[in-house]
């Protein structure tokens, strides 16, 4: 180490930590915040006085016995079993443009297993998990169950649900499925729904409350090796095509330009 060196160590040691000073700056006023708040507390008050005047009493006062009652749950039913609510379930016959918006057409590409029914009236049942895209959504993922059973008098039952990956749009469709017990392929793989039925517990977002009728198509392509424990697995690829009604008052983007 040299001359020069050692006087630098030497000035370094003897360096102390110092403390300056911060820049000054002025608080924002709370009282702006507070008047913001109070403005919209009034508002709030006021839009709730304006509802309140115009209910009727008998709207506000409330039953004093339950009203877990079928006739409070669900559409209004005509003397034949049909909805009485054309919000809910439209008649006649439909425009060019509604025919066009009730198209729904999707395609998936995924894996399959199938395994042993976990009853004693189950053959085999098959899982599909599988993304893709549909007309109405750019991107979403499938899964689906399907359950062949034992009984050739029985029909092939089926469920799935497709997701939106756009989260904001709180979308799912979910169908329940079904078939006759011959719509098989070779290996006794379920391979097409004619029936393919809105699941409105399953369902949520723009296709909350909707009904629909279409196909759905399954080409099995098995990979020729499997785990233990399953039957076959490997490439599915699902084609549905779909014509789907829904009120569409659950989609929540709708709400996105409101200002509260």
């Amino acid at each position: 180490m040299n001359e020069q060196h050692r006087r630098r160590s030497r000035k370094g040691r003897t360096l102390k930590p110092e403390l300056l000073a911060c820049e000054p700056r002025a608080l924002l006023s709370v009282y702006t915040d507070l008047m913001g708040a109070n403005s919209l507390a009034a508002g709030r008050r006021s839009a709730a006085a304006l509802v309140s005047r115009s209910l009727s009493p008998a709207m506000t006062g409330g039953s004093t016995q339950s009203i877990a009652t079928p006739n409070n749950q669900g559409p209004v039913l005509n003397a034949n079993g049909t909805i009485n609510n054309q919000a809910l379930a439209p008649t006649g016959t439909l425009t060019g443009r509604q025919l066009k918006i009730e198209q729904f057409r999707a395609r998936y590409v995924g894996t399959f297993t199938v395994g042993a029914g976990r009853t004693s009236t189950e053959a085999r049942r098959v899982f599909i998990a599988a993304a893709g895209t549909a007309n109405t959504m750019l991107h979403s993922d499938i899964q689906a169950l399907f359950v062949v059973p034992k009984d050739p008098t029985l029909a092939i039952g089926g469920v799935s649900a497709i997701f939106d990956r756009n989260l904001n749009s709180n979308t799912v469709l979910g169908f329940d499925l079904s078939a006759p017990v011959q719509n098989v392929d070779h290996a006794g793989r379920p391979n097409l729904f004619p029936k393919v039925s809105i699941d409105v517990n399953a369902s949520a977002g723009v296709y909350d409350e909707a009904y629909s009728v279409g196909t759905m198509k399954i080409h099995y392509i098995p990979n020729g090796k499997h785990t233990r424990g399953v039957l076959s697995q490997g490439k599915a690829i699902i084609t549905i095509h779909a014509q789907i009604y829904a009120p569409n008052v659950a989609f929540i983007l709708r709400n996105a330009t409101i200002d509260p």
